[in-house]
């Protein structure tokens, strides 16, 4: 049995290959790298901007810092590394924060400052002291009262959640619950009642730029060139291909049948001096004479055929004769 022999692939044919591939696996990594930046990087940018947090640093000074254990103990914690792990030890930092003057020379850098590192309260402060003698109050004071804000939550970002190296919460624990240790904050407009340590909104900016504007596009780019490519180019070359088939089929068996019938040339017309022609007048002439002569049968049986009439009053005897007058129906 004779094998097939292969088909190559043109250029073209290859081309659309690696192209379809390329946009099947663009679509497909764009579609997932966007499904795992929405809660890591999407979501928390997003909160962040409808917060509003002030970009102007505030005051802050440590009050509280309790650890709690179990599940419905810790409904928050200043530091959780992982978002979506389940909070069963929490360390919740509490703090007081005020507003400070747009010229306040804050002498220490907008992370940290401990106590014993140079204050903008003064060293003969009694944490301790003033807290337990001031009216045990909490919430948002006004700008009138020594403090603007009473026992807010402090969280490192909006979602109190990181990954290691970015945030190691041992580290962030150690540098802010200690009672008595200020520093600078950021406080939210929407809710006063939380403060973060760190902000940056060029970064989160830029952040959802990158996790919106990369993944998004490249997805809907590759799902309208695989539309295009599923119903135009592959479904043409799917109608196209069995009619090139099929005629090569009947072009093979046309050229090897061993019935086949040469086919008259296009440029050599009938002629009355062809020998198609002569033909085709013999065959005419030979089928017109067969009929003359079946329509010359069928007369001379009608008019053969006679019918005698009745004898008498009750005469029920009919006889007929046929005649065998001379044609074709005489011979039989």
């Amino acid at each position: 049995m004779e094998e097939a022999p292969e088909i190559k692939q043109t250029w073209q044919q290859k081309l659309l290959f690696y192209t379809t591939a390329f946009f099947v696996l663009l679509g497909t990594f764009s579609l997932f790298s966007f499904l795992f930046l929405v809660p890591f990087v999407i979501d928390p940018a997003f909160t962040t901007i409808f917060m509003e947090f002030d970009e102007t640093p505030a005051l802050c000074m440590t009050v509280k810092a309790d650890r709690r254990l179990g599940v419905s103990n810790c409904s928050w914690t200043s530091c959780r590394e992982g978002c979506t792990k389940d909070i069963y030890d929490c360390t919740q930092i509490l703090v007081h924060y005020k507003k400070v003057p747009p010229d306040y020379n804050l002498t220490a850098p907008p992370d940290i400052r401990t106590p014993r590192e140079e204050r903008s309260i003064p060293e003969e402060y009694d944490y301790e002291k003033n807290i337990s003698e001031e009216e045990q109050t909490t919430g948002l004071m006004g700008d009138d009262s020594e403090w603007y804000y009473r026992e807010a939550r402090l969280l490192p970002n909006v979602k109190g959640c990181g990954y290691p190296p970015m945030l190691n919460c041992s580290i962030f624990l150690k540098l802010y619950k200690e009672v008595g240790t200020n520093y600078t904050c950021y406080y939210s407009r929407v809710d006063p009642s939380m403060v973060i340590s760190h902000l940056d909104m060029w970064q989160v900016y830029m952040n959802l730029v990158y996790a919106m504007a990369i993944p998004i596009p490249s997805f809907i780019v590759s799902v309208i060139y695989l539309a295009i490519a599923y119903f135009k180019i592959y479904n043409d070359d799917e109608e196209t291909a069995p009619l090139e088939k099929n005629a090569e089929a009947m072009d093979i068996e046309g050229e090897s049948g061993p019935d086949a019938t040469p086919v008259q040339p296009a440029s050599g017309g009938i002629t009355p001096a062809s020998e198609a022609f002569r033909e085709d007048l013999a065959s005419f002439g030979h089928h017109f004479k067969v009929a003359m002569v079946d329509e010359m049968s069928r007369d001379s049986f009608t008019e053969g055929v006679l019918s005698v009439s009745i004898g008498g009053n009750v005469g029920k005897t009919m006889t007929t004769s046929i005649s065998t007058t001379g044609g074709p129906i005489a011979d039989i």
